[in-house]
């Protein structure tokens, strides 16, 4: 980048950003930044006109639920969100649901009572208290909270957004590969024109029915 008034060509943080996203793909996967991202285009172009909508309303109805739990945290929709994220690892979307609703409006024995994890529930009932702060550290229930809340910039990285790139989900703990296959979906959908949280689900829904190239 040309600075106009020294004649010097100053960093471009954009391009220091991609760089060290592709050096840690290459590190952790064996794969450039640019194979992964086109891993993920190949999957949500093989979308129908039908599961981009679903895609891009997926989040949105999510949200809704976060709203109408809501009033059982002061209002917070964010601190909902994080209820509903943090009941949903190893766990059907039908029980997330019936577990956070149960959580809120019931307690946590409820939740139990519908086979929800033990650890979820306690992360849970963390979040109902203090929203973001009693998730943990976990990136993918923290974006997942962020995306329900409303956020469409955060990217779920589960085993299935790993999976569409064609990625070991085991490799995701591994420093800075989570940013960086989050980064690879924020390129597609760049190139797509659709946000990265319709990107994300999107690919999901093809994953999820068959479809994944």
């Amino acid at each position: 980048m040309l600075d106009a008034k020294l004649g010097t060509t100053t960093p471009d943080p954009r391009k220091d950003q991609i760089m060290s996203h592709d050096t840690t793909c290459r590190r952790v996967f064996g794969l450039s930044l640019e194979t992964i991202t086109r891993r993920i285009l190949r999957t949500f172009d093989a979308a129908t006109a039908s599961d981009v909508e679903s895609g891009a309303r997926w989040y949105d109805e999510a949200g809704q639920l976060a709203l109408s739990l809501s009033s059982h945290v002061d209002g917070d929709i964010l601190r909902a969100a994080c209820v509903i994220s943090a009941l949903s690892p190893r766990t059907s979307w039908s029980r997330n649901v019936a577990g956070a609703v149960a959580l809120l409006e019931s307690g946590p024995d409820a939740a139990r009572s519908l086979g929800c994890i033990g650890a979820n529930i306690d992360r849970a009932v963390a979040c109902q208290n203090r929203g973001l702060d009693g998730i943990g550290n976990g990136p993918k229930t923290r974006a997942f909270a962020l995306n329900i809340a409303g956020d469409r910039d955060a990217v779920t990285v589960d085993v299935w957004a790993a999976r569409v790139a064609g990625l070991d989900e085991t490799l995701l703990s591994r420093a800075g590969a989570y940013d960086a296959i989050a980064h690879a979906y924020r390129l597609a959908a760049r190139r797509r024109g659709v946000d990265p949280a319709t990107m994300q689900a999107t690919a999901w829904i093809v994953a999820r029915n068959g479809r994944a190239s």
